[in-house]
């Protein structure tokens, strides 16, 4: 399998605003588990970056991705012409992430 390292990755600001406010819900929870939330969800954007296909195509063009110890997914898709990679969505696993499935 071939490591692609050239693809930009672009976290959405709805996504960015999932992860802040899981990472706050995990800190008011206990002390540094909104910190290791926030690790655990960049250790596996790094996966993604050089994997780029590791995980499925479940919805249309998106894949989803799941981080390490937190029930949590990524939902992400792959632009090979613009070398980049979008997450578009960090939801809960209770949640149904077909109401993402139209973005893009």
């Amino acid at each position: 399998m071939k490591l692609k390292k050239n693809y930009k990755v672009i976290i959405s600001d709805s996504a960015k605003a999932d992860m802040k406010e899981a990472a706050l819900w995990y800190h008011q929870k206990q002390k540094e588990l909104g910190k290791r939330f926030t690790q655990s969800i960049r250790k596996c954007v790094k996966i993604i970056k050089f994997q780029l296909e590791c995980f499925q195509i479940r919805y249309k063009n998106n894949r989803l991705a799941i981080p390490d110890k937190f029930p949590y997914l990524i939902i992400y898709n792959i632009n090979k012409d613009k070398k980049t990679i979008r997450v578009i969505a960090i939801i809960h696993s209770s949640q149904n992430p077909e109401k993402w499935n139209n973005m893009a």
